[in-house]
């Protein structure tokens, strides 16, 4: 083999080598944009997760508090909307024993229509739901008392497993 085509392959080979260090840097640069935008990415869902879950903690213990404390706010309201913002939060909780009465009235109850929908219907039909929920407000108001306490003191950090 002649010298200049010695020459001519390790021209080639140096071209070789530096179109593919140019296409490595380049793929890097693009691996490391799109890994930086995914972090930015988790950091903003981290961050929305954690704002939702603060929300959610806030209007638990809000609500746990003006359980028996605000006329306004009946029993069967309370396990409603605790149990929409358990379910939520942490669903498990529901199942448990110091907080289980709660799912134990919103069930009982769930059939019975709400804003709009209680609106609509005749005031023969409102006071008979009114009936039942007072017979299952009764029935469960002590229990409910109890759990949405234990809800308005709970420390959401150690939650329940």
């Amino acid at each position: 083999m002649s010298q200049d085509v010695i020459y001519l392959l390790i021209a080639f080979g140096i071209v070789v080598c530096a179109v593919s260090l140019f296409y490595i840097r380049k793929h890097h640069s693009t691996i490391q944009n799109a890994k930086a935008e995914q972090e930015l990415q988790d950091e903003k869902v981290r961050q929305r997760y954690e704002e939702k879950r603060a929300y959610l903690i806030e209007s638990i213990q809000v609500i746990s508090k003006a359980v028996g404390n605000d006329e306004k706010l009946t029993y069967t309201e309370a396990c409603m909307r605790l149990t929409a913002l358990l379910e939520s939060l942490a669903p498990h909780m529901l199942q448990h024993a110091d907080f289980s009465v709660i799912y134990e009235v919103y069930k009982r109850t769930e059939h019975i229509p709400i804003k709009e929908e209680w609106k609509k219907l005749s005031k023969q039909k409102q006071w008979t739901y009114k009936k039942e929920m007072a017979k299952v407000e009764s029935e469960f108001a002590k229990d409910v008392e109890v759990a949405a306490q234990r809800l308005a003191n709970y420390d959401f950090d150690t939650m329940l497993h």
